[in-house]
């Protein structure tokens, strides 16, 4: 009897046994087939941004955007589609080396991390162009398919448009660094070219009215652009007269007082809903933005 119950008690441990290893090779097994999926799905990112790049080169839009999710683009897909064609028309893309830093997982969508060196040249002016950057590339399993959604950090792809370029989200360790065939550094942005200030300075009003103390309009233009502007011309617009004057070359960050005197003085002392300043009124200078040339008057006494 005592041997019968020993020999069951021996059956029931070495079936724990069998069941407790079997457990554990089946959550091995499982481990080993997620680690597998997840390296198969950072392979076909990888693969998938191979084909953007080749596709970029080729300057093949359709095969670009055909490895982009217009559905579900984080961004606004117009305007980088408007970037990427803008790309296209100025720039000859020559070659662009890359180096994937990091491939990070977040479920089955995979943020790629990529430093470049873009080697173009500006078919505007025919300068030999190099561009070094970091990126950083979200990809989402689309019906079976990896595609781009979004992109952060530096331009790699649509850099030829500054409202594309002002839409890409900043990343840690970006670096923009341009330079030409001769290695000079070679600004990344253009002019911008802004009224800061326009005061239109009145006498006061019980004082009769001699040419020397006639009204005044005083203006400070600045460039907060990345590169030095052309000179070009200023308009006032005061009541119903105009009058223009010229603005120098300013460096990027340099500002310039412009006095326009003699002026009307029917705008005096509260003046009129049109006055106005235009720098660059007329459209000489080429600007990252230009809509932000024109400021209404203030006025002082």
């Amino acid at each position: 009897m005592m041997s019968i119950l020993k020999r069951s008690c021996l059956l029931i441990i070495f079936a724990l046994l069998v069941s407790v290893v079997s457990t554990a090779f089946a959550d091995n097994s499982f481990d080993r087939e997620l680690i597998v999926k997840d390296e198969q799905r950072s392979d076909r990112v990888e693969s998938v941004f191979k084909n953007l790049m080749a596709a970029y080169e080729d300057e093949d839009a359709q095969g670009f955007l055909a490895l982009v999710s217009d559905e579900r683009f984080r961004q606004d897909y117009i305007t980088f589609t408007d970037a990427l064609y803008s790309d296209f028309r100025h720039y000859e893309i020559h070659h662009v080396d890359y180096w994937i830093d990091r491939v990070v997982t977040d479920h089955v969508k995979r943020f790629l991390y990529v430093r470049w060196e873009k080697r173009y040249e500006n078919l505007d002016d025919g300068e030999q162009l190099t561009l070094r950057g970091y990126s950083r590339f979200l990809f989402d399993d689309v019906e079976g398919d990896y595609l781009l959604v979004e992109l952060a950090g530096n331009s790699l792809f649509g850099g030829s448009l500054p409202e594309w370029v002002e839409e890409v989200p900043q990343i840690s360790g970006q670096e923009v660094e341009v330079f030409n065939s001769q290695e000079s550094l070679v600004p990344a942005t253009p002019a911008d070219l802004v009224v800061e200030s326009a005061v239109l300075t009145c006498p006061p009003l019980d004082m009769v009215l001699p040419t020397a103390m006639s009204p005044t309009v005083t203006c400070r233009v600045r460039n907060i652009g990345g590169t030095t502007s052309d000179p070009c011309q200023i308009i006032l617009y005061l009541y119903k007269d105009t009058y223009t004057s010229s603005v120098q070359s300013l460096a990027s960050g340099q500002a310039q007082d412009i006095t326009f005197t003699g002026v009307n003085s029917d705008s005096c002392p509260s003046g009129y809903s049109e006055d106005r300043v235009i720098v660059d009124y007329l459209d000489t200078v080429p600007e990252s933005n230009e809509s932000n040339n024109e400021s209404s008057l203030t006025v002082g006494f």
